[in-house]
């Protein structure tokens, strides 16, 4: 998790917890006048309302309501102190992490060091495997199983490497062009100990998060023997061992009635991996 990513996860924090604040002062046990005290009086617990004014009144079983929305008045104010305290911190925490110099270039990011050096730098130097672009670009460098490797396929991609359709090599453009790190058709295990493997069209990386997805395109959805043999078998082998669309897995269609669209493309490239 690079430092914008924390920014983010400190952000929405702050907002949820002004948001429970807000829920915590508008309930009904915060409206509910005194406060509740508990007494052990021959071996068991008894409980009392105290007034403003510090005067007592017994509460009995027939009062359990009340006791009920006192304790969660007790609960609910600790939370709301808890909150505010800690929204304190993530109000000095972003302030240190949003500090600028004077010429506003941000020497505390470690992801902006290798981008900043002069050329003839970089040319003799790769970035931190700490770093985004040096994270990323170890896994890309890594080897990997390939399927078609080697084939002569007909649409060759800005890397240089050959795909099978025009639709795959519209979605490796994009990807290229995005700064996605991704492989083509490479052999995966969903579950080796049962045997299964498959080729995703791409593995893509978000090398802010570092997170894997697999990208499936699915270019002939009017076919009905493309679905029965070949959509159905893979999307089910990937639900049952647990890789759901947005949480590991990215698809794209098309059929003769609906052409391929880049605004998929581009809306999940958005969504998932940038």
């Amino acid at each position: 998790m690079n430092k914008q990513e924390i920014l983010k996860l400190l952000k929405q924090t702050r907002k949820d917890l002004t948001v429970l604040s807000s829920k915590i002062e508008k309930s009904r046990p915060m409206k509910t006048e005194g406060m509740l005290i508990s007494r052990q009086i021959r071996g068991k617990t008894r409980f009392f309302l105290r007034n403003d004014d510090r005067k007592e009144k017994y509460l009995g079983k027939e009062d359990s309501k009340t006791v009920s929305l006192l304790s969660t008045k007790y609960y609910a104010q600790r939370l709301e102190k808890a909150a505010a305290l800690e929204k304190q911190q993530i109000d000095r925490c972003v302030d240190i992490l949003e500090s600028k110099t004077v010429n506003r270039i941000d020497h505390a990011d470690i992801d902006l060091v290798y981008s900043q050096l002069p050329e003839y730098i970089k040319e003799n130097t790769n970035p931190s495997i700490m770093t985004d672009d040096g994270y990323a670009e170890k896994w890309q460098a890594e080897k990997y199983q390939n399927r078609w490797e080697g084939k002569g396929f007909l649409y060759e991609t800005p890397r240089g490497e050959k795909v099978r359709s025009k639709s795959e090599w519209m979605i490796a453009c994009m990807l290229y062009e995005a700064g996605v790190p991704y492989r083509y058709e490479e052999l995966i295990g969903l579950h080796p100990e049962f045997g299964v493997h498959l080729f995703p069209d791409f593995t893509v990386l978000n090398k802010r998060t570092r997170k894997e997805y697999y990208w499936e395109h699915f270019g002939r959805m009017d076919d009905p023997k493309y679905i029965e043999e070949s959509f159905m078998p893979k999307i089910s082998d990937y639900y049952n061992f647990g890789y759901l669309p947005g949480k590991k897995l990215l698809m794209t269609f098309e059929s003769k009635g609906h052409p391929f669209d880049t605004t998929q493309v581009k809306r999940l490239i958005e969504e998932f991996l940038i």
